[in-house]
Formats: structure tokens, C-alpha cells, sequence
């Protein structure tokens, strides 16, 4: 077993590792996040949490000492130093390490980056495997270096993503995959922690967060990787544009797809039909 320091925000795909951690008996000496401090509120008796939902209630339920980060990283150096971690693991943390944290413990630090490195790098690494037609999904276990997500992989465990999913529910599939992932990972961690790939530059790709313009719909990818595009992210708050003819449709839900050649976009009441490369798309939209 190994004495483990866990950094993170409240994310499925964090939770979901913290839990694994702790089902395997792993010792979590101490968890940082990102994450707002709850309130405090005297408790008159023990309270039984049966749905984690953030990674403060995980660690209370488990008696994990839970520190909230208020202050850069590196103003806690001193504290992480005194917790001797043989590791340190990170998840969904924004926060870029120090060298002189990352690497304090005997194996180093590891982070969970939710693709297959060294293809999309960065913040929002989802948004760009939908949005640029990601064909094979993963999650990996990396080592953390001073670049962030360039580090050497440890471990990768790919995934299948159904069709129309929202971006929330392939989350969700992506998390799946993270038990396995450390499963695998610490042991090869353990016995060999020398033995880990190094990210090929050739085949790397870096995105930055989207912007507005990035919700702009691209109708040259295929019909189901466009659709699959719009029931990702397509909401009320948060349309994707579709511009033809002059005219914008604010796309708010992916309907479905078929591989049937039309030639020009076909309107009825408030779902469009339009044409995409080898096929077509239905949605609902509202119209400017």
C-alpha cells in the first residue's frame, strides 16, 4: 500500500478516483482542493453519507484530513513536506505544481488527464475530442513534469463513447475507466517506477479553454461526430451556431442523425434538418 497525498476538485472523474484509492486501501494522508469550504454546522450525531457528491464529504466519511486551498500551492509546501507521501495524485486540479512539490515524494507525482497523451493536451480536454472528432477516447496516468500534461505515461485504458451523450454523462463514461487505470498504474508505479513512456512530440496537440466562437458549428466533420457535437454541449444557456444562408439557427438539442444525402436545410416548427458531410442532422433550435 502506499501513503498518498490526492489533489483535486469535485469531478466525477476525481471522485471516482479518490474512491478507488480508498477501496483498495490505499492511506490518503491528506486531500487538497479546489473546491469552496463548506459551511460548518455542529453535528449532534454521526451523519451516514450515502451519495458522495463532492470530495470533502468522501474524505470526512473516510477521515481524511481535508485542506482547502485558499493560497497558491507552493505556500503549502512545508505542510505537504511534513506528510512524508511516498505519492502525490492529482485530478482536475487547475493549479500548475511546483518542482519543488512534484517532486518531494519518492515516486514523484501523477496526474488522471482525461485522453489518451499526447493528443489533446489542456484544460478542456473533452470539449476538444468532441469538437475536433476525437475517434478513440481514454483516460491516462502521467507523470507530472514542469509542462502541464507532457509528463511520461504510466498507464492508459481506453473507453467507448456511445452516440449522444452529453458532455456530463461522457464524464461519467471517462470515470469508468479510472479504477482499472490505477489498478494498473500504481503497481507498475511500484515495482518499476522508472518504466514509463515517453510522450511522443510528433503526435502531440495542445488546446486551450473554448471560447464563444468555438460553439460556431463546423458542418465538414461527419453527421455523427457533428451530432454528436450538438447533444454534447447544445443547451438553452449554451447553443451552437449553425449559420446558412444568411441566416443563424441557435441549435439547444441534438435530435439524431442518418446517413442520407439532402441537399439544403428543411425547417418544421422548431427542429431543423441540414446536410453535413455524408449525411444529415435534426436538432432544435431557436431562430435570430
Amino acid at each position: 500500500m502506499l501513503n498518498i497525498i490526492f489533489i483535486g476538485s469535485s469531478t466525477p472523474l476525481a471522485l471516482t478516483a479518490l474512491q478507488s484509492l480508498i477501496a483498495t486501501n490505499q492511506t490518503i494522508l491528506a486531500l487538497f482542493t479546489s473546491d469552496a469550504p463548506q459551511p460548518n454546522a455542529p453535528e449532534l450525531f454521526p451523519v451516514q453519507i450515502e451519495n458522495n457528491e463532492t470530495l470533502n464529504q468522501l474524505a470526512r466519511l473516510h477521515h481524511i484530513p481535508c485542506i482547502h486551498l485558499n493560497k497558491p500551492l507552493k505556500d503549502y509546501l512545508l505542510q505537504i513536506k511534513g506528510l512524508n507521501a511516498d505519492l502525490i495524485l492529482t485530478c482536475c486540479f487547475s493549479q500548475k505544481l511546483p518542482s519543488s512539490i512534484f517532486t518531494l515524494p519518492p515516486l514523484g507525482a501523477v496526474n488522471i488527464h482525461p485522453s489518451l497523451l499526447p493528443k489533446f493536451r489542456g484544460p478542456d480536454p473533452v470539449f476538444w475530442q468532441y469538437k475536433l472528432a476525437c475517434e478513440t477516447w481514454g483516460v491516462s496516468l502521467h507523470k507530472i513534469a514542469r509542462q502541464f500534461d507532457t509528463g511520461n505515461i504510466i498507464d492508459q485504458q481506453h473507453c467507448d463513447i456511445p452516440d449522444g451523450l452529453r458532455s456530463s454523462q461522457c464524464i461519467h463514461s471517462l470515470a469508468q475507466a479510472i479504477p482499472e487505470l490505477l489498478s494498473l498504474g500504481l503497481v507498475k508505479l511500484k515495482s518499476t517506477p522508472m518504466l514509463s513512456s515517453i510522450q511522443n512530440e510528433h503526435h502531440a496537440s495542445t488546446q486551450s479553454l473554448p471560447t464563444p466562437s468555438d460553439y460556431t458549428l463546423v458542418t465538414k466533420m461527419s453527421a455523427r461526430h457533428t451530432f454528436n457535437f450538438i447533444c454534447a454541449y447544445a443547451t438553452i444557456n449554451t447553443p451552437i451556431k449553425y449559420a446558412v444562408q444568411e441566416h443563424i439557427f441557435w441549435l439547444i438539442k441534438g435530435i439524431s442523425y442518418n446517413h442520407i444525402i439532402i441537399s439544403e436545410a428543411r425547417i418544421n416548427k422548431n427542429i431543423i434538418t441540414f446536410p453535413c458531410t455524408g449525411g444529415q442532422i435534426s436538432a432544435r433550435y431557436y431562430f435570430e
